[in-house]
């Protein structure tokens, strides 16, 4: 079942009198349980059509539809509810909160939907045990590595049981070393939890660890590999 289908999307920014046409005519359909990395070089579209599957930014054209629910003409409260319900993300950045503890960062999205401190607490350490970390649920992101971070940031991502995590270039700020572990961990959680995983990369190093190949160029989809 499509848990994502895109029809002849396309998305256009205005930079003062000059149109730039970041996707053109995008078909894709991903269906639940999949792992699919978005590769291609920078400016090719990756990061937008991350975001359009996000529900972060509109199509300028062309038909969205996530989980069922068609995108255009959602209100931007709507859009919101939905990413809670059914993304989650992870950043290149990590986007930790500094002050807090890695148990307290996974904890934040469940606190934020009203859940106990109680719940909160057990679902977190679930998702950290998942990702390797339980005996560094009391550090700060600084006393921590990126790949350390970039693991908390995943856990955090998968808190709330979502249907689909997109990761845009999760792996930029890391090591090849790091960086195939991180993934590797996606992919182990995709198989054991069947949540869809969605990844953006210009790092051909990693395709090997995917089971789908989007290869995005110019805004255009060239091909779509599969394992």
């Amino acid at each position: 079942m499509a848990l994502i289908e895109m029809k002849n999307i396309s998305k256009d920014y205005h930079l003062g009198e000059t149109v730039v046409h970041a996707l053109r005519g995008i078909d894709l359909q991903i269906d639940k349980k999949e792992f699919v990395a978005v590769w291609g070089p920078s400016g090719s579209g990756k990061t937008t059509l991350l975001n359009l599957i996000g529900a972060i930014d509109d199509p300028t054209n062309g038909e969205l539809t996530i989980a069922g629910k068609k995108m255009q003409g959602l209100t931007d409260d709507q859009k919101s509810e939905h990413r809670n319900e059914t993304i989650g993300f992870v950043f290149q950045g990590f986007n930790l909160v500094p002050v807090l503890s890695a148990l307290e960062n996974v904890m934040l999205p469940l606190q934020i939907k009203g859940a106990s401190l109680a719940e909160a607490k057990k679902q977190a350490l679930i998702r950290l045990e998942e990702v390797g970390l339980s005996d560094l649920i009391h550090n700060r992101p600084a006393k921590m590595s990126g790949g350390q971070q970039q693991r908390v940031s995943i856990a955090r991502a998968l808190v709330n049981n979502p249907s689909l995590v997109i990761a845009d270039e999760p792996t930029a700020n890391l090591d090849s070393e790091t960086a195939r572990m991180v993934i590797e961990i996606m992919r182990e959680l995709n198989e054991k939890d069947h949540i869809t995983f969605i990844f953006s990369t210009h790092d051909q190093r990693l395709l090997d660890k995917v089971k789908r190949l989007v290869r995005l160029e110019d805004g255009k989809i060239i091909n779509r590999e599969t394992e």
